[in-house]
């Protein structure tokens, strides 16, 4: 009988993060000085360690929940720090989103976006994709990151990565509220590009809490390739 799959986690290495097979966790970390890693049953307890979660606690929040309900209500008032605050930790996400855009002629070339969606709670993964005849690739990341965003109906933590600095730099570096602030207008004075797609996304960032990280594209990080695959099969498909 087959042993139950394993969910890696990357604490340290040439990317970090959730992966899904030994050897895409053996690409992060093989020759890579000092590399941390380690082998979960679930995707939560991946991201719990990731979040900073010692031996100790994870033991006290495995034993809380073995305890009848009842049982652990009574006990809130001991509760101990097992879990990380919700300010306590970039990684400390209810869902990992990756997105990823791809035009094939660009700008105005058919065009597609995808979104990988994993819930950090049951390691259930969801795919999304689609495209455009015509587009840019700037409107797919954006538009990968809407389908994602929206897919996930109630407000949450997000991790989300993403290859686009375009579309990372617009909420990290602020410009999307410096754009509101002008009248959607850029510093030059002229107007802010693909606006209809910020606005959407500006509402669903205030929706959630959206924690973006950047990951180098073409790598081998798992999720982020198998964005590009989909984006790529609904660009071509929109040709």
């Amino acid at each position: 009988m087959a042993g139950k799959k394993k969910i890696y986690a990357v604490k340290r290495g040439r990317s970090t993060g959730l992966f899904n097979s030994w050897p895409d966790c053996q690409k992060q970390v093989a020759g890579f000085p000092g590399a941390v890693y380690k082998g979960f049953a679930t995707a939560a307890e991946a991201m719990r360690w990731l979040s900073g979660v010692s031996n100790a606690e994870e033991k006290a929040y495995a034993r809380q929940k073995a305890q009848p309900r009842a049982a652990r209500s009574a006990a809130a008032p001991k509760r101990t720090a097992a879990r990380p605050s919700a300010a306590a930790s970039a990684e400390d996400a209810d869902y990992i989103l990756y997105t990823d855009g791809s035009c094939l002629r660009n700008p105005n070339g058919p065009g597609g976006w995808a979104a990988v969606i994993t819930d950090v709670r049951t390691g259930a993964v969801t795919e999304l994709s689609d495209g455009e005849h015509s587009t840019t690739n700037n409107r797919m990341e954006l538009s990968a990151a809407i389908a994602g965003l929206s897919a996930i109906g109630q407000p949450s933590k997000i991790a989300l990565y993403t290859d686009s600095q375009y579309l990372r730099r617009a909420f990290v570096n602020r410009w999307l509220v410096n754009w509101k602030r002008r009248g959607w207008k850029k510093a030059d004075g002229n107007p802010v590009l693909n606006q209809d797609l910020w606005m959407q996304l500006d509402a669903l960032y205030s929706r959630h809490q959206v924690q973006f990280h950047w990951v180098k594209g073409h790598v081998g990080i798992e999720q982020n390739e198998r964005c590009d695959q989909l984006a790529k099969a609904a660009a071509m498909a929109h040709r």
